[in-house]
């Protein structure tokens, strides 16, 4: 499945027990593989729920368990529809990071409570505010979605900017974000609109990211660059996001958007 490009493998974990399938760190990163596997940016294991409680777990293309991704809220929403797995309209997912809550209207439109934002957290425990990259200083803001993020404020247009050069020595600077962190490179279009790429932990670039979106409405707003209580429109190389907060700490992070199943197959273990 995928919500803007952001592409997930998913598994029911049902089909791993029924064939005595170990889903092991190696096996995750075959499976992830460009070339030799099927080539997602995550694996979502769908585990077990009954019919009002439902969770998943899902791993990084290198192996390692990611707390969440907001991107794979909706493509779970969908799932859960198509799948026949339930019928609520309304429904609470238990995540890695905690419980999110989502809302499907007749239009199939998700909006989704992210929770506050933290502007203080163990992942980024020093905070300088300013942070240099291949001997470029850049001007940043930290904000943790439950996962951390360092949010650039670019002046220049982000769609001709070399992110893998200025974000891969940021993404693995551990003196300020101990356990990495996903770095969104960030313009401001005008008031309600941002164009937005980010390099993502223990990954690459990858062509969206829900909670390095919300970040980043949230590093504008704190600045006083965007309208609070606006949807802002954010543009990531896979589509668009919708975005609201209140400009307040103790308020949610709220977001709508829409996904896609790609195609369904098998993958032989060996």
């Amino acid at each position: 499945m995928h919500w803007i490009w952001n592409d997930f493998i998913v598994i029911n974990s049902s089909e791993l027990k029924e064939k005595n399938i170990e889903l092991t760190r190696d096996l995750v990163k075959k499976m992830c593989d460009r070339n030799f596997g099927i080539w997602s940016d995550w694996i979502v294991i769908i585990t077990d729920w009954n019919k009002t409680e439902f969770k998943y777990h899902m791993y990084n293309p290198d192996g390692s368990e990611a707390e969440m991704c907001g991107n794979w809220i909706r493509c779970y929403m969908k799932y859960l529809l198509d799948e026949k797995l339930t019928t609520l309209k309304n429904v609470d997912v238990e995540t890695g990071a905690g419980i999110l809550n989502l809302d499907i209207d007749e239009n199939n439109i998700v909006t989704v409570d992210m929770w506050s934002a933290h502007l203080e957290h163990k992942d980024f425990p020093v905070n300088k505010w300013k942070i240099i990259s291949e001997d470029r200083e850049f001007e940043y803001f930290s904000v943790s979605m439950w996962n951390p993020h360092c949010v650039i404020f670019l002046e220049e247009n982000v769609w001709n900017f070399d992110l893998n050069k200025f974000g891969s020595p940021i993404e693995s600077n551990t003196e300020i974000f101990p356990n990495k962190v996903n770095v969104e490179f960030v313009r401001k279009i005008n008031d309600t609109e941002l164009d937005f790429r980010v390099y993502e932990r223990w990954a690459w670039e990858t062509l969206a990211c829900w909670t390095g979106a919300c970040a980043s409405v949230v590093a504008w707003i704190s600045k006083w660059l965007l309208k609070i209580n606006n949807f802002i429109k954010v543009n990531l190389q896979g589509g668009n996001l919708f975005i609201k907060w209140s400009g307040k700490i103790e308020d949610s992070v709220i977001m709508k958007w829409e996904a896609e199943t790609v195609f369904e197959g098998e993958y032989i273990v060996k």
